[in-house]
This record gives structure tokens, sequence and C-alpha cells, in this order.
């Protein structure tokens, strides 16, 4: 008996102190979720906790503040067959999507009717769409502006989405074509994307998080509802405010990197050696090219493919862009992740000495380096560009396009 007892006796003692730590947890989990939502309920009017409110290229301007968060709020998604995501329909005083997903492009009010506009795609990631932007900043936008101070009428169509790598873009383009829908010019602004989703997934030429499909496609079989089960209990603990908090003074401390959320493909096996990867990476993206090409000379538009700069090419920072670009600053998240700049820098270096040798009828521009000795604050992070930047991107493309026209025979046709 006396056995028995103190078997009894363990018993409750484990269950009490159980009880008590499942308390204090619940406790814990309760009033770190209070304290956040009770926060974020709390922020000040005129007030966005997106920390590129800040970005030194926006010179003391009054709408800064209201355009984020019109940019948060307009970043909703929804499924599009083929492309994966678009946005859904938003209106705001600086960010319009219409109920196709596609931003709104400056206009001309009082173009000639008697000159019919030049039809213009824009296709590209989020710095296309114009974060960082108002929608007459964006750079279609901008480039309509300036083809307009340069004696030509055009329309410009921002099919930009976030994320979008070539590929998606050259699946728009299809499903464009298809339509009826046939431009004058397309012009693709590429670059950061695409070597985010080889760095991210060690395979080239797929779309971001291209795991989470088929982790969510495989989930649909029957013989997985015990994988779905496991892995919605592991969502939960992610979820829960004690582990973000913990995660989150972990990374503060240093006790934790940020690491690029790399998950292997089920079907496909990762590119290990980088050299291999980052020239496989170049193909896809001249793969796209070619088959933009080869839709151009069918349908009768021009092309202009350009590849995109990024903060880290850039020689003389500002304080701001400077802390943009350390890998090290937790708190910007654009994503900025170890072994990313090299990987960047890597590639970039591969794509200048891949494409030199390009012939003249790819219309391909590389550049990446437009801004590597400018002094003045252009970035908002480690990608996007304030409405300074958009105008100096743009300005370039229009320099292009009417160079294209004028040897096709068509600017005088738009004037």
């Amino acid at each position: 008996m006396t056995l028995l007892k103190k078997s009894i006796n363990i018993v409750k003692d484990v269950w009490v102190i159980l009880g008590i730590t499942i308390f204090l947890l619940l406790a814990m989990e309760t009033g770190l979720s209070l304290y956040f939502y009770l926060k974020k309920s709390w922020v000040p009017p005129g007030q966005i906790e997106d920390y590129r409110v800040k970005a030194d290229t926006y010179p003391k301007v009054s709408w800064v503040d209201a355009y984020f968060r019109e940019n948060a709020q307009s970043n909703n998604l929804k499924w599009e067959s083929y492309l994966y995501w678009r946005r859904l329909p938003y209106r705001g005083d600086y960010v319009n999507v219409d109920p196709e997903g596609i931003r709104r492009s400056y206009k001309d009010s009082v173009r000639e009717k008697a000159n019919p506009a030049a039809k213009v795609f824009f296709f590209g990631g989020s710095t296309i769409w114009g974060v960082g932007a108002r929608d007459d900043f964006t750079i279609p936008s901008i480039f309509v502006k300036e083809a307009k101070i340069r004696g030509v009428n055009c329309e410009a169509v921002n099919f930009g989405e976030v994320a979008y790598v070539s590929t998606q873009e050259v699946l728009q383009l299809m499903i464009q074509l298809q339509k009826g829908n046939i431009p004058d010019t397309v012009i693709f602004y590429d670059g950061f994307n695409d070597t985010f989703s080889a760095f991210q997934q060690r395979v080239a030429g797929l779309p971001h998080n291209e795991f989470n499909r088929e982790i969510e496609f495989n989930l649909l079989h029957w013989r997985k509802r015990e994988k779905l089960r496991t892995l919605a209990v592991q969502d939960a603990i992610k979820q829960l405010t004690i582990v973000q908090s913990f995660l989150s003074l972990s990374r503060k401390l240093g006790l934790k990197s940020q690491r690029v959320p790399f998950r292997p493909l089920e079907y496909k096996n990762p590119v290990l050696d980088k050299g291999v990867l980052i020239r496989e990476l170049a193909e896809r993206y001249i793969g796209n090219i070619k088959l933009a090409q080869a839709l151009s000379k069918y349908y009768g538009f021009k092309c202009l493919f350009y590849w995109q700069p990024m903060l880290f090419q850039k020689q003389h920072l500002t304080e701001y862009e400077r802390e943009a670009s350390d890998v090290r600053n937790v708190e910007i998240d654009a994503p900025n992740y170890a072994g990313m700049r090299e990987f960047y820098l890597e590639t970039y270096a591969y794509m200048k000495e891949y494409t030199a040798g390009l012939k003249d009828d790819f219309i391909f521009h590389d550049i990446s380096s437009i801004f590597r000795e400018a002094r003045e604050p252009l970035y908002i992070d480690v990608v996007h560009l304030g409405e300074n930047g958009n105008g100096l991107i743009a300005r370039r493309m229009v320099e292009d396009f009417i160079r294209l026209m004028n040897k096709s025979g068509k600017a005088d046709e738009k004037r």
C-alpha cells in the first residue's frame, strides 16, 4: 500500500505541476495576445507600422503614411488560373486596382483623338506594380508622361504583380493575346524575383514559395490526411503569440539568424552547386525572352526587356539605405536573408557576362548598374524605389522605346 500511495502522490504532483504549467502558458498567451491587440488598436491616427515610411527618398511629403496604409490594405490576393494570384479590386486615394487586378496608370486626359495612343503592356513584379509610389508615379505612369513630352501618345497597362517571376509574366501575356488584347509594345522588367526564387528553392524558373503549392496539392490525396493534421497542428503552434514573441526576441538578440524559408520540393531535386543554379536561372530567363519574341513576331508587337537594379549594387548609400541593406538588421525584412546579398551579386555578374553576346534583336537592356554611382536617396528597401527612382527608370525606358519606334517607323503614327 505504501508503494501505491507513493505512486498516487507522484501522479497527483505531476498533474498539479502540469495543470499549473498549462494555466501559466494560457495566461501568458492571453496576456500577450491582448497586449499586441491593444497596441495595434491604439496606433495614433496617421501612424503606420511599415518602416519604409521613414525612407529618405520621401522628402517630408504628407501623403506617405496614408499611401503605405493603402498599400497594405490593397495587398489582398485572389486565385488566378495559370498565374496563381492577382490582386482583388481596391479603391483609394493613392492605390487603385480594377476588377481584373490591374493597377491604375496615368492617362493623358487631353490626348488628341486623331492620334491613337500606342498601347504599352508592362510586366514585372512589385517594382512595376509600384510599391512605394502613388498610382500616377509608378514606372508605367511616368513612362506615359515622359513619352508625351517627347511627342508620343501612350496608354500603359500595368500587369505587374507582387512576387511575379518572368514565366508568370509570359503566361500573362499569352492570356491577353488569347483574348485578342494585342499591344503595340511590351516591356518586361525583371531580375530580382527570378533570382530570389532560385535562392529560395534551389531550383531555377519556379514561382515563389512553390513548395507550398506542392504540399497543398499533395494534401488533397486521402492518404495524406494524417500529414494534413500534423501540418495543421504545427501551423497552430507557430501562430501562438508566445512562439512568435520568442522568435522575435531571439532574432533581436542575435540568437536566431534570418534564414531563407527554404523547404525542399518533394518531386524536384535541389541544385546544390551555386554556379550550376545561376546558369540554369539565366537559361530559363533567356528562354522566356525567346518565347515573348516569338509571340511578338506573330502578333506584330515590339518587345523591350530590362534586368533591373537593386540596392546591393549602389555604391554610395545613404544612412537609411545602409540600414535597409544590412542583413543583420532584423527590423528590415524586404526580405533580406543571410547569404542573399552574395547570391544576388554573383547572379547579376553572371547575367551581365551571359547576355553580353546576345544579338541586337533581343532588345535586352541590363540596367542593373544604373544607380551604381548615384548619391541621392532612391531606395525604400533592397529593391523597391521611391517615385524619384521610378522616374529615372521610366525615362530610360522611354529613350529605348522612342528609338525602337523610330526604327520600326511607328513613332510618327503615334504623334
